[in-house]
């Protein structure tokens, strides 16, 4: 399939402050895409506005809790306003947890699915007229830890799972109105001095340096990302530890459960 260009397009990005959002938001505006970046918290949004614009990029922050219905109306509101159509909608923003199923607090699985799940359904559902007038594109950011439930992270391998049957059933649904699905199962990746995850009490804890890790980098998952919105394609998986998670889950599954099981006090120590 030939590949689309993204030039003249509008792409909205949430969660895209820093990290895989904001250098895939520098990524589609250096390819003259207009970009509508999102977050919560206002300066650090700020910041990556002003970081834009100086380069030259057309840019509209917008500050809203996609995970309400109101933050993610108001999002897609602004967009319209400002640019006039929605080519492209990466749902991007999200969560990791840390904690046994047995030790977390129930806010904390409400507040998890309330990030991750509708933190992409309510941006996804007030798109959606504005994509089908554009025959345009809806990328869901997933995990590798969306392919198989694992130790420490049980809660928040059960939400990125919850966006490939999305996705799946978005691809079918929308298949005559020429809108692109598509999801990007992203593996260990270099995060930002401040990055925090939700501990199983609900406060929150800083994320490791994971420079040590073999992990891919916010700029290497933009380039698969905005590959995958010029090809329309559907499933991506990235890394090859990703790829053989995958494959093992499929071929191997007593292998997997049986080295997770010896691990998982292993996994701990790395998420604590």
């Amino acid at each position: 399939m030939a590949r689309r260009t993204v030039q003249g397009k509008v792409a909205v990005i949430t969660g895209s402050s820093m990290g895989i959002g904001k250098a895939t938001a520098k990524l589609l505006a250096s390819q003259g895409a207009k970009v509508v970046i999102n977050g919560r918290t206002e300066n650090r949004l700020e910041q990556t506005r002003q970081e834009l614009e100086q380069t030259g990029y057309e840019v509209r922050a917008v500050v809203a809790d996609i995970s309400t219905l109101e933050g993610a109306s108001r999002l897609i509101a602004e967009a319209i306003n400002h640019f006039g159509q929605i080519d492209i909608l990466i749902n991007n923003a999200g969560m990791s947890s840390r904690g046994y199923f047995e030790e977390i607090e129930p806010e904390v699985l409400e507040r998890m699915l309330q990030i991750n799940v509708m933190g992409c359904l309510h941006p996804t559902k007030a798109a959606l007229p504005y994509l089908e007038s554009t025959s345009g594109s809806i990328v869901f950011v997933s995990s590798v830890a969306g392919i198989r439930g694992l130790p420490e992270t049980g809660i928040y391998c059960a939400t990125k799972m919850a966006l490939t049957a999305v996705a799946e059933s978005l691809k079918v649904e929308l298949s005559d109105k020429s809108i692109h699905v598509g999801i990007v199962y992203v593996g260990i990746t270099e995060n930002d001095p401040g990055k925090r995850v939700i501990d199983k009490d609900g406060s929150y804890l800083l994320l490791k340096d994971r420079k040590q890790r073999n992990t891919q980098t916010p700029e290497e998952v933009a380039r698969a990302i905005v590959r995958m919105v010029k090809k329309r394609q559907f499933k991506k998986i990235l890394t090859v530890l990703g790829k053989l998670n995958a494959l093992a889950n499929v071929l191997f599954p007593r292998l997997v459960d049986w080295v997770l099981i010896r691990s998982k006090e292993r996994i701990r120590r790395l998420n604590t």
